[in-house]
């Protein structure tokens, strides 16, 4: 029998993978053509520029150049890593050094190497002095071999592009699949993340040409030489060498370096951007298997699929979707196994729910404990202690405190962290302990969500009465997990506040900002629905306690 994984895998994880790529395929020769009018367009000689246009898009060599760019964008997009959890580090040193791993230097190698070959090919649709790397001069005595250091520019300027493109990528958080809030088509969200993934290619293409130009001002001279003396020509083709001042005072250089550059991150980052659009758009996963079916291809098992996170995020979305939007799915839910009667469905659902909201709130108590083993200790004067109403005692004073044994490791680099310097890099970042305890909650999110949703549906959709038997669990899970976070947030309080250069913030900010929200907005579903009820749901006393203040709308 095929697992539910390797259905997902076969069936609907190749599929939307070759959609994204198709569609990123597709945009390639539109955006390169823009790219060739750009860079072939001139004010004075508008129709000359027209003509050399025709000439590059209508001659054989388009096409091969598009086959060496298509080959560069699905080397790229096979080699990038993506995550349903986000990575949030403790520092800048160590988001950094994140970079560096193992797994992403396939990725960090393609996009070094592609960067440089998609300036080369980007060379052949400019204009003639970005042609090749040599080029022969004849002069009255023999012919001189010259090195085009303007094209040497060009191909380092693509090949640090690539590397933009990779530290933005995994910094920028372009790699996290991030769930929209609202659901919509594909088209929709498309064009809407495409107008966002423009600016933000021009302001990385401003901030790299910068840097780039800086440090070819102050390494380029070494670069020439080594090229000079690998490839054995006699000099460069330009009047004055690029690595001076007025030779960076090219305008044409300047602006085809600037349309590169963009084209390297703007596709790249496409592939991405449309990648995430297929793998978070909602997948509709059949509550019930049929008779006929010899997979166990159903909800539940998608609920328990640990070793594909994707594909349990999918899950536990399309749960929340049809808790809350589809009465004929919740029927499937609400249903006997035949034969027998049993709410086997409603039992691997709810139970797939409150074990991730078991697994949330000892995750959560555990981080609360250790925070409260950080706090001082407030001793209590000796006096107020021993003293009676009678004879004072004189007590002997409490023990010093043992003091721990610090290892050189951290006296090192707690004297790093004062430098006005480093501290920069090695100081922790805000709400870092929250931020990485929370990162992996979008599926509590929608546990919560999808639990309060089909208990309150099921006080008139519950024929069977499925649902009454674990009305008291739900209840004191959430209960105990919203007591559980307030708890924390208390010791732990959020100091995060949106940035005046973000259009939005990031979504894994705002996760644990959502939790709070739909935890007690889940509370008050249920407290409106099942309010007159509750005395018959044998719920403790402490539960029933910290219910009343939600009764009451006073929480």
């Amino acid at each position: 029998m095929d697992s539910v994984v390797y259905w997902y895998k076969t069936e609907v994880y190749f599929w939307r993978s070759a959609g994204s790529l198709f569609w990123s395929i597709t945009c390639l020769p539109l955006i390169t053509i823009f790219l060739v009018i750009l860079s072939q367009f001139s004010f004075l000689h508008p129709w000359q520029a027209l003509a050399d246009f025709a000439s590059v898009v209508l001659s054989l060599s388009f096409l091969l150049w598009l086959g060496i760019l298509t080959a560069i964008l699905i080397t790229i997009a096979c080699t990038a890593t993506f995550t349903v959890v986000p990575d949030v580090p403790a520092t800048r040193l160590r988001s950094y050094l994140s970079l560096l791993r193992w797994s992403r230097w396939p990725h960090l190698i393609a996009a070094k190497l592609g960067g440089a070959c998609v300036a080369w090919v980007c060379s052949h649709f400019m204009d003639q002095r970005f042609y090749s790397l040599t080029t022969v001069v004849v002069t009255t005595d023999r012919e001189l071999l010259l090195l085009n250091e303007s094209h040497l520019f060009l191909v380092l300027a693509g090949a640090m592009a690539g590397l933009v493109y990779y530290t933005n990528f995994y910094l920028s958080h372009l790699s996290y699949l991030a769930f929209p809030t609202l659901q919509r088509d594909k088209y929709f969200r498309a064009r809407s993340e495409i107008i966002q993934l423009a600016k933000l290619c021009v302001r990385l293409t401003w901030r790299h040409i910068r840097l780039f130009y800086l440090g070819y001002w102050l390494l380029g001279g070494s670069y020439r030489s080594w090229v000079l003396n690998l490839l054995n020509v006699e000099g460069i083709t330009e009047e004055q060498p690029l690595d001076t001042f007025f030779g960076l005072l090219d305008l044409t250089l300047l602006c085809q370096t600037c349309l590169c550059t963009f084209f390297i991150l703007f596709t790249w980052s496409l592939t991405a951007v449309l990648y995430r659009v297929y793998h978070t758009q909602r997948l509709e996963i059949p509550v019930l298997t049929t008779f006929s079916s010899a997979s166990k291809h159903c909800l539940s098992a998608a609920l328990a699929a640990q070793t594909a996170p994707l594909l349990q995020h999918l899950a536990f979305l399309d749960l929340a979707y049809l808790s809350g939007h589809s009465p004929q799915r919740r029927v499937e839910v609400f249903s006997l196994s035949q034969p027998g009667g049993h709410p086997y469905t409603w039992r691997a659902v709810c139970s797939a729910c409150l074990q991730q909201l078991e697994a949330l709130a000892a995750q959560v108590q555990t981080a609360h404990l250790a925070a409260l083993a950080t706090l001082p200790v407030q001793h209590l004067p000796a006096e107020k202690i021993f003293s009676t109403t009678g004879v004072q005692s004189t007590p002997s004073p409490p023990p010093q405190p043992v003091a721990a044994k610090t290892s050189f490791t951290s006296k090192l680099y707690s004297g790093l962290k004062d430098k006005p310097i480093l501290s920069y890099f090695l100081m922790e970042l805000p709400d870092t302990k929250s931020r990485q305890l929370f990162a992996a909650c979008q599926i509590h999110i929608w546990a919560i969500e999808a639990m309060s949703q089909l208990a309150a549906a099921s006080y008139e959709e519950d024929k069977f009465g499925v649902v009454q038997q674990t009305l008291s669990a739900i209840f004191t899970s959430l209960i105990s997990l919203q007591d559980t976070i307030e708890k924390y947030f208390k010791l732990q309080p959020l100091t995060v506040r949106r940035s005046s250069k973000e259009s939005h913030p990031q979504p894994h900010i705002t996760l644990c900002q959502q939790l709070r929200v739909t935890l007690k907005t889940a509370i008050y579903r249920l407290t409106n629905s099942f309010g007159r009820h509750l005395g018959d749901l044998n719920l403790n006393t402490d539960c029933m306690k910290r219910v009343r203040p939600f009764l009451d709308y006073r929480e």
